[in-house]
């Protein structure tokens, strides 16, 4: 993976972040991943952010304009013309989706001369005809990914595209001691003597956490599962897990890591490319707890971390069920060792070091 060293002499004068996703409550993957980077930038006196008129934003400063489903808005014209960026970069709700490259066209159009670089965070499925329409005429300049897309996705001669690396709090998620293990076990209920078998994520059939159901069945295993409060919750769903003994906590979680310190293990079943952000947050999360993890081989989980003792990849059912029973220590890993250097204000940096190459 390509280092930056920030360069003496900054090129970049003014950076305008905007997004739609930018909305509490954070609690999902994607708006947590703009949320984090925003965190890290709102402090930079080169950085102006903009997201919709009616977002909540908790504490983040930001400035709020009224917002069409194509952005044309003359408040926001203003702001481009007035503050002038060096770049302009768009991070959709949509992720790459057709809309999104469209919208960052017209972000070009309006800020004639800055720089556009798009984040998508979350695959699309995108016809040939679209991607090659895409490369032709609604190019950025620069997509930024957090996973690599399969050869001859985009067309790369015309569509120029970097891969971010993987970012974690690993402050707020931390390995802890068995007397505070225990601590939060016994506010949620769980026995001392049993496993502890973890997923956080959206309650949808999409993400295949009926898997889990087996996962229950073994002996001396708890699984929990912890849903988004703000995705909506697919209660069929729901019910054939509390049905099979799950216990799925789909309410608000002011503190989502203390789940993390009360597991054993974190199980990541989801199969389909757009069930989930392309770096799915929940296993780095776990990762930086030191907890073990088996995951599939989804998005650029597989660009980064090698499989290992620590961290496992399956792809059935009965593969997942078989690690699970051969896990016979499940204390003693090296993951958070591995997680510590994927910060997200070295997120930011890679960003930051991007905008002043493409200047």
């Amino acid at each position: 993976m390509k280092s930056y060293q920030r360069s003496k002499s900054m090129h970049v004068k003014k950076i305008l972040l905007i997004s739609e996703a930018l909305c509490a409550p954070f609690d999902e993957g994607f708006k947590n991943v703009v949320f984090s980077l925003c965190k890290q930038l709102e402090s930079k006196e080169n950085v102006m952010i903009v997201t919709k008129a009616e977002n909540k934003t908790d504490d983040l400063k930001v400035t709020k304009v009224v917002l069409n489903k194509f952005l044309l808005n003359k408040n926001l014209k203003s702001i481009l013309t007035t503050y002038s960026p060096d770049i302009v970069l768009y991070i959709p709700f949509a992720s790459y989706s057709l809309g999104s490259f469209l919208r960052a066209k017209i972000l070009k159009l309006m800020s004639k001369n800055s720089k556009v670089l798009m984040l998508g965070i979350q695959h699309r499925a995108l016809s040939p005809v679209i991607r090659a329409l895409i490369a032709n005429f609604l190019s950025p300049d620069l997509l930024l990914l957090l996973k690599k897309t399969p050869q001859g996705f985009f067309n790369e001669e015309k569509l120029k595209m970097k891969i971010l690396p993987p970012a974690v709090d690993s402050d707020k998620f931390r390995p802890v001691i068995k007397k505070e293990k225990d601590a939060i076990r016994a506010a949620y209920n769980i026995p001392d003597n049993k496993k502890i078998v973890l997923h956080v994520g959206h309650i949808k059939a999409s993400r295949n956490i009926e898997s889990l159901i087996e996962v229950q069945g073994l002996h001396n295993i708890q699984v929990v599962v912890v849903g988004s409060s703000s995705m909506g919750v697919d209660n069929n769903i729901k019910k054939k897990l509390e049905e099979k003994g799950v216990v799925v906590l789909d309410g608000y979680v002011n503190d989502v890591s203390r789940l993390y310190k009360m597991a054993d293990l974190y199980v990541f079943p989801v199969l389909y490319d757009t069930a989930a952000i392309d770096m799915p947050l929940s296993v780095l999360e776990a990762m930086a707890c030191n907890l073990p993890v088996i995951t599939t081989r989804f998005g650029g989980l597989v660009n980064f971390f090698k499989e290992d003792p620590g961290l496992m990849y399956f792809e059935t059912t009965e593969e997942l069920i078989a690690l699970i029973k051969n896990l016979n220590n499940m204390e003693e890993y090296n993951n958070r060792r591995k997680i510590e250097p994927f910060t997200w204000g070295r997120f930011s940096d890679e960003i930051m070091a991007t905008c002043e190459e493409v200047v």
